[in-house]
């Protein structure tokens, strides 16, 4: 185990915590305590290693955590002026751009839904189950949709 260094602070204890609820979740270990610590930190964004040494990980586990972590838009890479280093922070908005990016992996699952459908290719309860994924998807990207400008509005954005 790493010594402590007494120049980082110290994790909130509601890094380890809400890292934990995500990873019962079923969200991986390492991306949801990288994420806590990004949600958690005082600062905008923070470097890897400012992310490992507040961690006491290894600098590769942060870089897997960052690559899984920006796949679902849950964290941003970004660049100060003059600076070297990539730094990681959420950006304005928290949540909406992970429904946002959500919104965009249903529409392709809706189109097989409906070309499988089209095909006759299904039958009995199979074509029942497709059409009401179809259905479910359909019904929550609009809900999703409405969901996200009510939310905006009420943030004022």
């Amino acid at each position: 185990m790493a010594r402590k260094d007494s120049s980082q602070p110290e994790l909130p204890a509601f890094v380890e915590e809400f890292a934990l609820m995500l990873a019962d979740l079923g969200f991986p270990r390492m991306p949801a305590r990288v994420f806590a610590v990004v949600l958690a930190a005082p600062e905008e964004s923070l470097t890897a290693r400012e992310l490992a040494d507040r961690l006491r990980v290894s600098p590769a586990a942060i870089s897997g955590a960052v690559r899984y972590l920006s796949t679902l838009s849950l964290v941003r890479r970004t660049r100060r002026t003059g600076e070297r280093v990539d730094r990681f922070g959420l950006g304005d908005e928290v949540w909406a751009p992970v429904f946002e990016a959500e919104l965009v992996a249903y529409r392709p699952l809706i189109q097989a839904c409906e070309r499988a459908l089209r095909s006759g290719a299904l039958a009995g309860r199979g074509a029942e189950r497709v059409e009401e994924t179809r259905e479910f998807l359909e019904f929550m990207s609009v809900e999703m949709a409405d969901m996200l400008v009510r939310w905006r509005a009420r943030r004022g954005r």
